[in-house]
């Protein structure tokens, strides 16, 4: 009797525990909403039509990519670009972010690559209007860092861009004028070839920033200098004159040059803007020229 009762138990016990469980897994069940299951379940993107206004491109912008993807994740896999943007990416670095250029990525668009222009309106800036971004630009995550050949038309690139430049060599024509821009800037943005790697000294000792006293680059002969610019730098091209005026006893041959010859190249002053009540009105007014008795300023008789 005792096992009858004992098998009878377990049974029962058995049956509890069954029910016991499924009233737990069954109130699980009905605890999580049906919502947030359904949210879990990855998101798929459809292929739609090109957009036609902003309104329509932000749309497409969140079906084409995953809510809240970051530059951050394109890292994951394009490690490359954003190491070169990071080290010299300029504006492209501080101004925008991956997706702002890359609106699309395969499979969902095959428009990957962006064009220049959708940023760089030609409207807004001649240099955008240039064809063949990528010959100079060759690497949009480095914009600024350029490759340039020398031809005429990489000149006319740089002169779009630096219009001060080009202006100036229009305003003062030199040999400098008729020349490449990359024959004094090879290969490289902002290299800059020093004068003396061209142009012979004008005296012993000098060194660029001498050149650039009197002498830029972008209009060599309109030639502007210092009160206190050394005379022989003058005289590698005026070198009767300097010699002259070395050797003559008067006071002139204490001066600089550009004591009397001020600020600009050729500038001819005077004898009175210095020499005044030296003589009297009378004698001034029988001999106005004061070449005719002292000869020359430079090697004057006294």
């Amino acid at each position: 009797m005792f096992k009858r009762h004992h098998t009878w138990f377990g049974v029962l016990g058995l049956a509890g525990l069954i029910m016991t469980a499924t009233t737990l897994i069954s109130g699980c069940v009905t605890a999580v909403p049906e919502e947030k299951a359904v949210a879990a379940t990855p998101k798929v993107i459809e292929q739609t039509a090109q957009p036609d206004s902003m309104a329509a491109q932000q749309e497409y912008d969140e079906k084409l990519y995953c809510d809240g993807l970051l530059s951050d994740d394109c890292q994951k896999c394009h490690r490359e670009q954003p190491a070169q943007i990071n080290k010299d990416g300029g504006k492209h670095k501080i101004k925008v972010s991956c997706r702002d250029c890359h609106v699309e990525h395969l499979p969902w668009g095959e428009n990957t690559i962006p064009q220049c222009s959708n940023c760089h309106d030609g409207g807004e800036r001649k240099h955008f209007a240039l064809p063949n971004c990528l010959a100079c630009h060759t690497n949009p995550h480095t914009p600024l860092d350029l490759s340039i050949e020398d031809v005429p038309e990489s000149s006319i690139g740089c002169k779009t861009c630096h219009v001060d430049k080009g202006e100036e060599f229009a305003a003062f024509p030199s040999k400098h004028a008729e020349k490449n821009c990359t024959m004094c800037h090879p290969q490289k943005h902002k290299v800059i070839k020093k004068c003396l790697e061209c142009h012979e000294p004008h005296a012993e000792g000098m060194v660029f920033e001498d050149c650039l006293q009197c002498h830029k680059p972008h209009s060599p002969l309109n030639i502007k200098y210092a009160d206190n610019t050394p005379s022989k730098f003058c005289g590698a091209c005026h070198t009767d004159i300097f010699e002259s005026l070395s050797a003559n006893p008067s006071k002139h041959q204490k001066l600089n040059c550009a004591f009397c010859h001020k600020t600009n190249h050729p500038t001819v002053p005077k004898c009175t803007d210095c020499h005044e009540g030296i003589h009297s009105a009378n004698l001034l007014s029988k001999f106005p020229d004061c070449l005719k008795c002292h000869s020359n300023p430079h090697d004057l008789v006294i």
